[in-house]
């Protein structure tokens, strides 16, 4: 029998299995273990078991054993080695931008029992790092091996929090990497957006693949979605199929879905998917409560609610008061009403008054001489702007003629006003126009 102490590493996201040698080891448990890369600090990780000593000679590697329990010196020196190591991640980072812009730095671990270095980066393709080793060594003082890994080590030696708002996965679960295709994601009626089915290591999330295979076994023994199936009541179509609580949705004509649970249905014949619904099970279906359908009231009640809470009743409707009964507090609200509705209370309103009756005396000068511009304004031929554009040019137009008679009509009458004087300037400009009026001039 040997004794299994579980315990992880500091850049290993796996679980490594080990031989306790027996010491008395529990949860959290700071150790220094033989690795094949020397002596590593980790914490022991799960409470630890016994295997059969047949059993450890079927592992993939043979055990290592734990050497012995951290002691103060081995936690200072992790401590250092981990503060080594971000300080050299940033100057990492420089000078792979500088002489490998395609590569891309991930962490820097210096080993706990060398003076070596292992510096973790990701590329598409390969990258010729040669320069980068040399000037990484020069300037940090330490033996450099550069390591390159997938975009999915990388996610989970850094970590982070995914789209569901727990930790990633592959941080949190370890383990080997399992394939991961789109097909997961249609067997699951999933949407095919690279963005909603990705993780932050741009492949597909690991996480469609854990629930693959029920959703295949379920659809391996239910209908086909647009599958016709017998009822008491008539042909039906299955129009939805819940996976989880493996129930069956079926129209019938223009009726509502009745939710059928698979195992209830008829069994089908070897090999064949189910294609009737007996009577029993149908109208076990239509039951109100079939399903988890609330029967009654008291199904509401829950943690947040009190004993004394009670549902509201039908043709009852809360009230405001009125703005009568209501105190001070009342006439802001009626302000803010009057305010919507156009109005303004007393002391607003002779506010709003007094102003505008200040602008009507101070803008009426302004007005009265804008309007009498705008009537009197004449255009550099001596016309207006109006008539300008509809006054064609000729001796013998229609408009002109009816202008004539206008100005001959108002001098035999006597009138004067702004017209008249509009009129005069017409009749100065079209000198070769001697009228009756101008001969009385």
């Amino acid at each position: 029998m040997v004794r299994i102490a579980p315990v992880r590493l500091a850049f290993n996201p796996k679980t490594l299995w080990f031989d306790a040698n027996g010491l008395d080891l529990s949860v959290g448990d700071a150790v220094v273990v033989n690795t094949a890369r020397g002596k590593e600090f980790g914490h022991v990780a799960q409470p630890l078991f016994d295997m059969e000593y047949e059993e450890t000679k079927k592992l993939k590697s043979p055990l290592k054993n734990v050497i012995r329990l951290a002691t103060e010196e081995d936690e200072e020196r992790a401590a250092e080695k981990a503060d080594l190591s971000m300080q050299a991640l940033p100057v990492f980072r420089r000078m792979a931008g500088e002489l490998a812009p395609d590569m891309n730095p991930i962490a820097v671990e210096y080993l706990f029992d060398s003076d070596k270095a292992i510096f973790y980066f990701d590329a598409e393709e390969r990258v010729d790092f040669r320069d980068l080793v040399r000037k990484l060594a020069a300037e940090l003082s330490v033996k450099v091996d550069m390591k390159q890994i997938g975009v999915r080590d990388g996610a989970r030696m850094v970590g982070g929090i995914g789209h569901c708002g727990q930790e990633l996965c592959c941080a949190r679960l370890g383990g080997n990497f399992n394939p991961v295709s789109i097909r997961m994601a249609k067997e699951q009626d999933l949407s095919l957006n690279p963005q909603k089915i990705s993780g932050l290591c741009g492949r597909l999330m690991c996480c469609l693949r854990y629930e693959f295979e029920a959703y295949k076994d379920f659809h391996s023994r239910a209908p086909k979605k647009n599958a016709r199936v017998q009822t008491p009541d008539g042909e039906g179509k299955v129009v939805d199929l819940d996976v989880p609580r493996e129930i069956v949705s079926i129209k019938v004509g223009d009726e509502k879905p009745v939710k059928v649970p698979l195992a209830e249905m008829e069994p089908p014949e070897e090999g064949n998917r189910p294609k009737e619904v007996g009577a029993e099970a149908w109208e076990k279906a239509q039951a109100p409560t079939a399903l988890g359908i609330i029967g009654s009231s008291s199904d509401l009640f829950t943690s947040q609610l009190s004993g004394e809470d009670k549902l509201a009743e039908p043709g009852k409707v809360s009230r405001m008061p009125s703005n009568e009964s209501k105190g001070s507090g009342s006439g802001s609200n009626s302000r803010r009403r009057r305010r919507r509705r156009g109005g303004s209370g007393s002391k607003n309103g002779s506010q709003q008054q007094s102003q505008q009756k200040q602008n009507n005396s101070s803008g009426n000068g302004n007005g009265q001489r804008k309007q009498r511009r705008r009537s009197t304004k004449v255009s550099a031929e001596g016309k207006t702007t109006e008539q300008k554009k509809n006054v064609q040019v000729g001796r013998n137009s229609s408009a002109l003629r009816a202008n004539r008679d206008d100005k001959q009509g108002g001098s035999q009458n006597g009138n004067a006003g702004a017209g008249n004087g509009s009129g005069r300037n017409r009749r100065r400009r079209r000198s070769h126009k001697t009228g009756p009026s101008d001969k009385a001039e």
